[in-house]
């Protein structure tokens, strides 16, 4: 089977290492995977197995029946409904009718709503602009949050990353879950190495949280509070330390007192195959954090492979929380403040033989859920069934070639459409059919008050322009008539200037 995943970014953005981990084992099942990112990359996989072909959008879209040698990809993955992804997948569908399956790890809804905040477009504020004007707002990078949902309506399948998103998955899809794979050998217990603690500043008698993780506006609230919980730790006379790795650096340091300022050690950005190395010399790790809509929807990355550390994991009650046992397989922290997350490390730095235990269930636990081959293996059979339920003609009538100037809610429309005559006698159809009309009926709404908004709003930006003149006018009045008043007085000036003569003397 040839599989081209589409990528909303490029190599080194945090979704690329469970994507090629899945092309990695797809690769060793026999499969032919390739992926299609914004921009070229020529970096293959991190060990170097010639497992996945990577391409520019562009190239890809340039021939499709060159991704592969001596033939198309038989199912496109969409890896997140984010605008560059959409416009890929609709370019491409097109071109040539292909089973494409939508893959889901993120609350979009907020993550676009809180893009359109960073760009000055608060959240209370978004269902008030026009169509044209949330566009103009939304990066590439992005969900367009009135795309997205009717971008994955219209897939053949869905994955999801975890099990709480299949609720953002419409009724008619078929859904899986296939959550990310780990290697489990590379992260495997393994004793610290003191060489490795001496050389990232570990002291002899001291404690080590190890947090691998970049900074961003989502993750720099929960990394101040992990900063702050080792100071704490270390005021309660345990000597302690955070290592750090990742993208940007903290640029919050000079905001905590010095002494925990002192305790943290920055590392910047390691080699991935240091991590495991890194890991090893934590005697907890801790994943920051508090439930909301944004954690209770996703995976964070780095789960995987904390658990897969074997050491005992302290992380929040969200997300995949709810497949774990807390105190067990690992420690929830509930409130997610410096307090709480110090006092769980302190209990488990107290309790060497607990710690040990924790930290070997939770190995098992990632053994279980995060085996790579296994969710491999889940992952191919989605593809089979989206290819095998595929149908070319519903596919190649919903993305016609005006397919990239339609309103996205009106695509998902005709495919609901088409589905439902496919499916005709069957009753579900009939509620196909309303799922439709409702679309339709909506979208004629939205069209009409999206008019009136634009019409508004040239409105008053012609109004400005006209006020801007009549005041541009005024003041050029103003300056006239002001001009020929004291036209006099400065005659007068002049005059008595010239009477006075050089250096201001006397008149003569």
């Amino acid at each position: 089977m040839n599989v081209l995943f589409v990528l909303y970014g490029d190599l080194d953005s945090n979704s690329a290492i469970p994507l090629e981990l899945h092309a990695r084992e797809l690769h060793r099942m026999g499969h032919r995977c390739a992926v299609a990112v914004p921009a070229a990359s020529p970096r293959a996989t991190p060990r170097g197995e010639r497992a996945l072909r990577v391409l520019a959008y562009e190239e890809a879209l340039a021939d499709p029946q060159a991704i592969f040698p001596g033939g198309a990809a038989d199912v496109v993955h969409a890896w997140t409904p984010r605008e560059g992804v959409r416009r890929f997948v609709t370019s491409y569908l097109v071109k040539r009718p292909t089973a494409w399956i939508i893959y889901l790890e993120d609350n979009e809804d907020w993550i676009a709503r809180a893009a359109l905040a960073l760009g000055g477009m608060p959240g209370e504020r978004v269902l008030e602009q026009t169509e044209a004007a949330i566009a103009i707002r939304t990066p590439e990078g992005m969900p367009n949050v009135l795309h997205y949902r009717s971008f994955i309506g219209m897939a053949d399948a869905a994955v999801v990353i975890q099990p709480k998103l299949a609720a953002e998955v419409p009724p008619w899809l078929h859904c899986e879950t296939v959550m990310p794979g780990v290697d489990l050998q590379a992260f495997a217990a393994a004793r610290p190495d003191p060489h490795l603690a001496k050389r990232y500043g570990v002291v002899e008698g001291e404690r080590v949280l190890v947090y691998p993780g970049g900074l961003n506006d989502f993750t720099r609230p929960g990394l101040e509070t992990l900063c702050r919980a080792v100071g704490i730790i270390n005021r309660h006379g345990v000597r302690c330390r955070l290592l750090r790795c990742g993208p940007v650096a903290l640029d919050f340091l000079d905001r905590l007192p010095p002494e925990t300022a002192a305790a943290v050690t920055d590392l910047g950005v390691l080699p991935r195959d240091d991590l495991p190395g890194l890991l090893a010399l934590a005697d907890v790790l801790v994943q920051p954090g508090r439930h909301d809509e944004f954690e209770d929807l996703r995976l964070p990355g780095k789960i995987p492979e904390l658990l897969a550390s074997g050491k005992p994991v302290v992380l929040p009650d969200t997300n995949i929380a709810f497949l774990l046992r807390d105190g067990i397989d690992a420690v929830f922290h509930h409130s997610g403040s410096p307090d709480e997350i110090a006092q769980k490390c302190l209990d488990l730095f107290a309790d060497p033989a607990r710690a040990a235990a924790i930290g070997a269930a939770g190995w098992r636990f990632a053994e279980q859920h995060f085996d790579p081959r296994a969710q491999a293996m889940l992952l191919e059979n989605v593809y089979r069934a989206a290819c095998e339920s595929f149908d070319t003609g519903v596919t190649a009538q919903t993305w016609t070639s005006n397919a990239a100037d339609t309103p996205v809610p009106a695509l998902l429309a005709r495919r609901l459409r088409l589905l439902a005559a496919r499916a005709m006698p069957d009753p579900r159809a009939r509620v196909l059919e309303g799922f439709a009309r409702c679309i339709e009926s909506a979208l004629d709404r939205t069209r009409g008050l999206d008019a009136a908004l634009t019409a508004r709003i040239a409105e008053v930006e012609s109004l400005k322009q006209r006020l801007d003149i009549a005041n541009s006018r005024a003041s050029a009045m103003e300056r006239s008539l002001s001009w020929r008043i004291t036209q006099p007085v400065r005659a007068l000036g002049r005059l008595l200037a010239s009477a006075r003569g050089p250096r201001g003397g006397k008149p003569r």
